[in-house]
């Protein structure tokens, strides 16, 4: 049924995030037709209507490959990476996440961030890693001149109106956040 869950290097622990159902009863993977009781059902662009695929199929590429199919919109990446075989690996073979708009994949140092959770204010201040947060030149909470940032990031709040999703650079250790609203 479910020997084991493969290694996600950029979404590293998708069980824990919730891009995985670990169901009670098992369902019928679209891609190789398994009874699965882990399996996805997140964002997944394609032609043909996927209802659930098994972690292997999407480790493997062979979800995206069958269906023509991407976990993750190319359009919708920072900027900063030029390996194919590293955006080959985040849009064909990485569980998404959901995000209230679009989501969107940050990167550092060169490659793709692995991403870590959803998370406001009070999860960054308990981390501690606000200020860490803050540095970032492309952190999207902005305020107008003289607005203070950590004053708005304080609105950022995890499961509400303006949702937070943390990454962390894979090899800098660097903590950065994408926002969006419902």
């Amino acid at each position: 049924m479910d020997a084991y869950l493969p290694f996600f290097k950029y979404h590293p622990n998708p069980l824990e995030t919730k891009a995985f159902i670990q169901g009670d009863s098992p369902v019928v993977c679209d891609c190789c037709g398994k009874s699965v009781k882990i399996y996805y059902e997140g964002p997944f662009y394609s032609v043909e209507e996927v209802e659930a695929l098994c972690p292997e199929c999407i480790s493997s590429g062979l979800a995206a490959e069958k269906f023509d199919g991407e976990f993750q919109d190319e359009c919708s990446l920072d900027e900063g990476v030029d390996s194919l075989e590293k955006l080959d690996e985040l849009i064909h073979r990485t569980p998404g996440y959901q995000g209230w708009q679009q989501e969107y994949w940050r990167s550092h140092c060169g490659d793709y961030c692995a991403f870590i959770g959803y998370v406001g204010y009070r999860e960054l201040k308990q981390m501690g890693i606000v200020e860490e947060v803050l540095e970032d030149p492309d952190c999207p909470v902005r305020g107008e001149e003289g607005m203070e940032q950590e004053k708005l990031l304080k609105h950022v709040v995890n499961g509400g109106s303006m949702q937070g999703y943390l990454f962390r650079c894979l090899h800098c250790g660097k903590h950065l956040i994408w926002t969006d609203c419902d």
